[in-house]
């Protein structure tokens, strides 16, 4: 049984001397000590200054949409026959919680009044959107989401009125981040985060309190409505610290800042938090590097989140704050290696070479290990991978002296992505080429338009006892293929290759075919390639519905954030490479650990767009499946490539 936050919220932890200035009651206690954090990995505590006197809100981060997980964390809401007060079930939620192709898979849970057990508790459950929408695609996303709820939720939670949609599209926001439900007998509805890009600009169209706006542009904001309230009724205006322009609180480099620095400085208002009070708020802080939890160690931050200030008919009449605590990584007792560390352990120890993946014919021995030759020829010659490169490149020596067209392995026909490996391996050992290769990638261009994985249509059609007019999908122009060729400068044509690429890119007909995600790919492209828009596209790119919906959640995960962990450190700024690497930090703990969390996709080989196609298979071998690599050597060297290519 895993360890809850109580075995390290102790009388006398960070944990309590934080939460204790603001009186938990026993019944906030044992709900948010009674929560793992590796399924609650963030639990927090607002304080407001209408209910200075009274206890406190709770709040806590849980990690996925599971039927048991949210029936054990809801259990003190619930009756004995499994309803809330209001008649509620949980499966009455799930169309909410387990919704895949809107949100990131967390979500929060806040009590938002007095708790009272198994008596009609109000609550609010929030999830963050996988990018920030527009009004028009918010209503859009919000009336499909709407229509897939049970007719009693649907009831309770009616859509916002033509006049509150008017009145949000006149607002200078650059789109919602948060979505929620607010649940109470009394009458719920929909709650929303917008992020703010012209911090000055909003305050003016809310026309927030001229007392209180002083200095207030400078600080990242993010204005919050319900929907049952008319903006000018009633709104909040959250204020962040000002690191948070930076940094977020998991990619923040060492302690968090705890100081009136990173805050604005209120007037004296009826309305607000009284000074002594927010100033002690303000110094709270947790930082605990290394915490013991069963045989790991977690590290923990914490302090003032974020403040509130509830505004109606244009007068304030709440102040907030929020304190929270959550889990930013973890370590081995014994102090795990980094995942660096553990990508080269993961390739020295190959006792086989660098092959990859488990398709029909077996595994790649000649993609996968000559990409892996070729991602770390700059560290050929570290102590720790100088055996197992030379090993490599000797099983491999038929090939590099006598360069051919080459394919997935040694039994399978020729195809483009294959050779290009093998041409951009030949130019990092600063090898030769040969006239019959060069003429094999010359031949697959199609002039203007892109490059084909495979030319011979025929030959493949053979070797997977398919006519070759079934085959229009896979001997398509396939973008995963010309990016490969325009991530080498290095390359004839390759300024050819970068200009079609980047022309794809613009035009948003980019979409990567032999993997389920663009940034897989474009993570190869050289630092500095790719415009700002592009990447934030990646990171924000989530799974088609048909393959996430036949992924096991937690591979599913893994896929998601090694995925945007390649993207951060190759492409993010400074503070998104930090990101990076905590991510990084958070999926890999061994060298183990790089198996199953690179994936291919294997259309059907008639399917030109594999978003479109409707049903896939886990974990198969062969067309119309999901393949994961059970060996993990790709996926290390795409580690240890970006980790070379960011310092």
């Amino acid at each position: 049984m895993r360890a809850t936050w109580q075995s390290f919220w102790t009388d006398d932890s960070p944990i309590e001397e934080l939460f204790s200035t603001l009186s938990p009651s026993t019944f906030q206690r044992q709900f948010l000590q009674g929560l793992t954090p590796v399924d609650a990995p963030a639990i927090g505590l607002e304080v407001s200054k209408r209910g200075l006197r009274r206890r406190p809100h709770l709040a806590a981060w849980v990690l996925n949409g599971r039927v048991q997980r949210w029936t054990n964390v809801l259990q003190p809401l619930l009756r004995a026959d499994g309803r809330f007060a209001s008649g509620l079930q949980i499966c009455d939620l799930l169309p909410f919680l387990q919704a895949q192709d809107l949100f990131r898979p967390e979500a929060w849970l806040e009590l938002t009044q007095p708790p009272r057990r198994q008596a009609g508790q109000s609550f609010l459950l929030f999830r963050q959107t996988l990018q920030a929408l527009p009004p028009a695609k918010l209503r859009q996303q919000l009336e499909a989401l709407h229509g897939q709820l049970t007719p009693s939720l649907q009831q309770r939670l009616p859509l916002p009125d033509a006049g509150w949609w008017s009145a949000l599209d006149a607002l200078p926001l650059a789109g919602v981040e948060q979505l929620g439900l607010d649940l109470d007998p009394q009458g719920s509805g929909w709650r929303f985060l917008f992020a703010v890009s012209d911090q000055e600009a909003l305050l003016e169209a809310i026309t927030f309190p001229v007392a209180l706006r002083a200095g207030l542009e400078v600080f990242p904001l993010a204005l919050a409505l319900d929907s049952r309230h008319s903006i000018q009724e009633r709104y909040a205006l959250e204020v962040f610290p000002r690191y948070r322009h930076m940094h977020t609180i998991v990619g923040y480099p060492g302690e968090v800042p705890a100081d009136a620095s990173q805050w604005p400085v209120w007037p004296v208002h009826e309305a607000l938090l009284p000074a002594r009070r927010l100033q002690q708020l303000m110094q709270a802080s947790v930082h605990v590097p290394s915490v013991s939890y069963g045989s790991n160690h977690l590290a923990l931050r914490g302090g003032l989140s974020h403040q509130k200030v509830v505004v109606e008919a244009g007068i304030p009449v709440d102040h907030k704050a929020y304190l929270g605590v959550m889990v930013t990584g973890s370590k081995a007792a014994s102090e795990r290696r980094s995942p660096f560390e553990c990508a080269i352990a993961c390739l020295a120890g190959a006792s086989d070479g660098w092959c990859g993946f488990a398709l029909s014919p077996g595994a790649s021995d000649q993609w996968v290990p000559l990409a892996c030759l070729t991602l770390l020829a700059p560290w050929r010659d570290d102590a720790r991978l100088r055996v197992a490169y030379a090993k490599q490149v000797d099983q491999l020596e038929s090939l590099l002296g006598e360069p051919r067209p080459v394919g997935y392995s040694h039994q399978t026909p020729p195809d483009l992505d294959s050779s290009i490996w093998l041409r951009r391996c030949l130019l990092a050992l600063q090898r030769p080429s040969t006239e019959a290769l060069d003429q094999f990638l010359a031949e697959g261009w199609v002039d203007g338009h892109g490059i084909r994985t495979y030319s011979d249509s025929q030959a493949i059609a053979d070797f997977i006892h398919r006519p070759a007019e079934e085959l229009s999908g896979w001997c398509s122009l396939h973008d995963c293929v010309l990016a490969n060729w325009a991530a080498d400068p290095a390359l004839p044509q390759a300024a050819q290759a970068l200009q079609q690429l980047r022309d794809r890119l613009q035009r948003q007909k980019f979409g990567a075919y032999w993997w389920p995600l663009d940034a897989l790919v474009l993570s190869l492209m050289p630092r500095g390639s790719l415009p700002r828009g592009v990447i934030e596209a990646c990171l924000n790119q989530s799974l088609s519905p048909a393959v996430a919906a036949v992924m096991p959640e937690a591979e599913r995960e893994r896929v998601l954030r090694f995925s945007r962990a390649l993207m951060l450190l190759r492409h993010g700024k400074a503070e998104e490479q930090q990101e990076g690497h905590a991510v990084l930090e958070a999926l890999i703990d061994s060298p183990e650990a790089f198996r199953n969390i690179l994936m291919m996709q294997l259309p059907e080989p008639e399917c030109t767009d594999p978003t479109t196609q409707t049903a896939w298979r886990w974990n198969g071998p062969m067309e119309g499946c999901l393949a994961p690599d059970p060996l993990g050597y790709l996926a290390a060297a795409l580690v240890v490539s970006v980790q070379e290519r960011s310092r």
